[in-house]
């Protein structure tokens, strides 16, 4: 997109917001972040600048701030500029607005005034973060192509994959085919979890010791469970496919999985302006609790399984999240709406009425988690919804989860990674 286009987008974006605040005469301060070193080093970690930062400016250097004048309703942005010895070691920042050192002086000709430090004041955040849930030409642009290069690194998986492989070696290809398609970073750390370690949620390579790693070997006939995508000019891509791996899947993975597809199916078909997201995240628990009904691992009635917690215990987390510069992006929850204590809806990081320009995560999933079901509590506090009898048959069995991302439009749903195939059996 041409940069006059780009510049009108972002202008179009800071007038939004202003509209949004409740401001006199206040400057607000709009931090970018800066570089943070690495503990007990001289090394520094990846630079990602503030979000907010990053939305009403579209840029991406450290110590920089954009600054709002309410008084005079006027932009300002200002930032570093490279030193000789600094451009020795490292590549100049752009130099993008005024020079960093003249922030101070701007601020005292404006002695007197309230200085709002944005990135810890709620109201002036919520402001931004209602905004950024609706999104414009050019991010929507980006996230399309952040869905693209995760293409690229799925597609790898599914023609190059095969039992005998570490997940760190999968994991490993498909990044690089990330960044072959212009990913500049994955979007979170990778989910390449075969066997047993589907059913952690977070499953990462090095987080059990970043010192000593551990990978696992991929066995004929698991189910792999791949949480992955890139990003793009800061917006994010997040997909998942589980697939069995070098056999043909037994009887109980073809179901599960058909399950959680169904699931998911019809959460995307409600994916509309309007739709309360609670009501069709629980929808699709009431689909994963029919088909653990039917499967003979629950008894009861589906509503009743749903409410007391027993579908949680397969299907903990929530439907999805919404996505843009942050892979769980801002404005999730209203203000005045507080998280629900029904024990199917506790983890939704949405939930918020459906509007156009969102995009959102559908990733229903089932799960055979090991420290739920033996716990003691649980298996007494559920003994007559589970046939535990049959649960811990399949205890080890890993879990299935199948995510897209989805734009709300005034007509069908957009799935950005709808070009991603959803195989259930590779190599």
């Amino acid at each position: 997109m041409p940069k006059a286009e780009n510049d009108k987008l972002v202008s179009a974006r800071r007038h939004r917001v202003t509209s949004r605040w409740n401001l006199d005469d206040e400057i607000v301060l709009i931090r970018s972040g800066s570089v943070l070193p690495m503990a007990g080093s001289d090394m520094e970690h990846s630079f990602h600048p503030h979000p907010d930062f990053a939305y009403l400016t579209g840029r991406g250097i450290p110590d920089a701030v954009l600054v709002y004048d309410a008084k005079e309703k006027h932009w300002e942005l200002f930032g570093p500029r490279s030193s000789v010895d600094d451009q020795v070691w490292h590549q100049p920042a752009d130099p993008i607005g005024l020079p960093l050192e003249e922030l101070e002086g701007w601020l005292k000709a404006r002695e007197g005034r309230q200085i709002i430090e944005a990135n810890t004041n709620t109201e002036v955040q919520n402001g931004i973060g209602e905004e950024r849930i609706r999104k414009d030409e050019m991010e929507l642009a980006a996230l399309r192509s952040a869905a693209a290069t995760s293409k690229a690194g799925f597609d790898w998986v599914y023609n190059t994959a095969s039992a005998g492989m570490t997940e760190r070696e999968v994991q490993v290809g498909m990044e690089a085919e990330f960044f072959r398609a212009g990913a500049v970073r994955t979007a979170y750390p990778s989910i390449v979890a075969s066997g047993p370690n589907g059913a952690f949620l977070h499953y990462f390579y090095g987080q059990d010791d970043s010192l000593n790693p551990a990978t696992r070997v991929i066995e004929s006939g698991e189910l792999l469970l791949i949480d992955a995508g890139g990003e793009f000019s800061g917006y994010a891509s997040d997909v998942t496919r589980t697939m069995v791996v070098g056999a043909e899947p037994s009887d109980v993975q073809t179901f599960l999985w058909k399950v959680v597809l169904s699931a998911q199916e019809l959460a995307i078909d409600r994916c509309r302006p309007g739709q309360e997201w609670r009501e069709i995240h629980l929808d699709s628990a009431r689909v994963i609790g029919s088909g653990l009904l039917e499967l003979g691992l629950l008894r009861g009635e589906v509503d009743e399984l749903v409410a007391s917690g027993a579908v949680a215990l397969f299907y903990p987390h929530g439907l999805g999240h919404l996505i843009g510069l942050t892979v769980h992006d801002a404005g999730g929850y209203p203000t005045g709406r507080e998280p629900s204590s029904h024990p199917q809806s506790r983890y939704l990081r949405t939930d918020r009425p459906l509007e156009a320009g969102m995009i959102t995560s559908v990733e229903p999933g089932v799960y055979f988690i090991d420290a739920l079901l033996g716990d003691p509590a649980l298996r007494n506090q559920f003994i007559d919804e589970v046939v535990w009898s049959e649960v811990d048959a399949l205890r080890g069995f890993g879990g299935i989860r199948i995510e897209d991302d989805v734009h709300i439009t005034n007509a069908e749903p957009e799935v950005l990674s709808g070009d991603i195939a959803k195989p259930l059996r590779i190599g």
